[in-house]
């Protein structure tokens, strides 16, 4: 019987948005706070573009508020969305992957290749708004 490899490639990573408001005047230094929420799915699919090659994707939603310290009134908020697809080879079958992607683990390895370059990518332009960003994780 024939092993096959199910390890996927990562074949693409984007941004699909991002949205930015930073109202608070650039001149006054205050401290704020900043809050986050993600929103991470892990889905199973087939790229067309590729003789119909299964393919599990990573969709990434962070939403940062950041309010001030004293008062609790927001500041400022940022939305940004984030995909990683990654491809499995040809031999790969439909059964095997919705078994492994049942398991926490398997989607835990998946997110974890993902969520840093997502992090990465929303801290910055948070940085480009103005916005201290330094204590947002990079990592699960």
């Amino acid at each position: 019987m024939e092993v096959v490899d199910v390890r996927p490639k990562l074949t693409s990573f984007r941004a699909t948005r991002f949205h930015g408001e930073n109202a608070v005047s650039g001149h006054m230094s205050q401290p704020l706070v900043l809050e986050l929420t993600q929103t991470i799915e892990v889905v199973l699919g087939v790229s067309t573009g590729q003789e119909n090659h299964l393919q599990a994707m990573v969709k990434i939603d962070l939403v940062a508020i950041a309010k001030q310290s004293d008062t609790g009134a927001k500041a400022a908020e940022f939305a940004a969305g984030y995909e990683a697809k990654y491809d499995y080879a040809p031999a790969v079958v439909e059964e095997q992957l919705t078994a492994l992607l049942d398991q926490e683990a398997y989607q835990y390895m998946l997110v974890a290749q993902s969520f840093p370059l997502a992090m990465t990518h929303f801290r910055r332009e948070l940085q480009a708004f103005g916005i201290d960003a330094r204590e947002l994780p990079l990592g699960m």
